[in-house]
């Protein structure tokens, strides 16, 4: 069966909760990382998923395993990394829903997979190959997430990529445009925030050389989303939008990453995404029923607390499709 192989981060949210004016801030624990938060939502949604990447063997590492495990994703493509850390994020949420960060990403295990690391079966028709922007933070790192990429479209993967901007992350000196464009060169499918595509947009002149530049390499799918607003994408033959559900927002953590999951799952459910991504995308018919239903599933996640537990399963979104028919 096709499948979703998602590589990269996964970690720990602390994610605010509401406390009585002047009390100190409280955190609980979630599980958490945009690529393992993808394929969890791959899984709930009824598709089949994996995670690759380094977890430390400290207790939030065993936390996450689990949690993996229990949410129905592989875990053969992990590797426990016994001198790294887990990386943690507290996650700061305002009235409206909409989060903050702070990273502690020191030592951190998804930084020190390498490529020896993988297995031939995380490559290879059948397969899309999910990655993302945080392990190009670091140079080996975002020399192992380069090959990968590399190497899936080489085996007949279908390469995906997040560009998941986090500036915070990035050490000071560390120019990220660079690495990140080299990513997103090698990709067929591309998600870009708003936000994200304005960043691009500053050192190209406006977002339509972006846009040129990325569909003049591999990319045969850009989608821009934009919060509650409209999303937009793109593709070698026709561009359109698509509107938002409207929702009551609790938090946005997990909202890119269960719309993503949401729309990798439809093209896994398709069959061969290599074989069939080019009639999948031969008109907007087949495309934007995928979307919606991949907006769907981020518009419940944003009504619920954390990452993992946020993703909805596929009996909840359709049923949420049905209720707005």
């Amino acid at each position: 069966m096709a499948r979703v192989v998602s590589f990269g981060e996964a970690l720990v949210d602390f994610v605010s909760e509401p406390q009585a004016e002047g009390a100190p801030p409280a955190f609980r624990q979630h599980a958490g990382g945009a690529p393992a938060n993808v394929a969890v939502a791959v899984s709930r949604l009824g598709g089949q998923a994996s995670f690759v990447g380094g977890l430390a063997t400290d207790p939030f590492g065993d936390f996450l395993l689990e949690s993996l495990n229990r949410a129905g994703v592989g875990t053969e493509g992990v590797v426990r990394m016994p001198r790294a850390r887990t990386a943690l994020a507290f996650v700061f949420l305002d009235a409206s829903g909409e989060r903050s960060f702070r990273f502690y990403p020191d030592s951190a295990a998804h930084l020190a997979f390498r490529p020896g690391d993988f297995r031939e079966g995380d490559f290879g028709p059948g397969m899309v190959f999910h990655a993302g922007s945080n392990t190009l933070t670091d140079p080996a790192s975002a020399e192992t997430t380069l090959q990968a990429l590399e190497r899936a479209g080489r085996a007949g993967s279908v390469p995906s990529f997040d560009l998941n901007w986090r500036p915070l992350l990035w050490p000071p000196g560390r120019d990220p445009r660079d690495p990140i464009w080299q990513a997103l060169e090698r990709v067929h499918l591309v998600k870009l925030s708003r936000e994200e595509l304005d960043w691009l947009a500053q050192a190209e002149g406006s977002e339509t050389p972006v846009i040129q530049r990325l569909m003049a390499a591999e990319a045969r799918l850009i989608v821009v989303t934009d919060g509650p607003r409209p999303l937009r994408y793109f593709t070698s033959g026709y561009e359109g939008e698509i509107p938002a559900w409207t929702v009551a927002a609790r938090d946005t953590t997990a909202a890119g990453d269960a719309f993503w999951g949401g729309l990798l799952g439809e093209l896994v459910r398709e069959g061969n995404p290599g074989a069939c991504l080019a009639s999948w995308l031969s008109g907007r018919e087949r495309l934007e029923p995928a979307l919606r239903f991949a907006a769907a599933a981020g518009a419940l996640a944003v009504t619920r607390t954390g990452a993992f537990g946020a993703m909805p399963h596929r009996s909840e979104v359709k049923s949420f499709l049905e209720g707005r028919a």
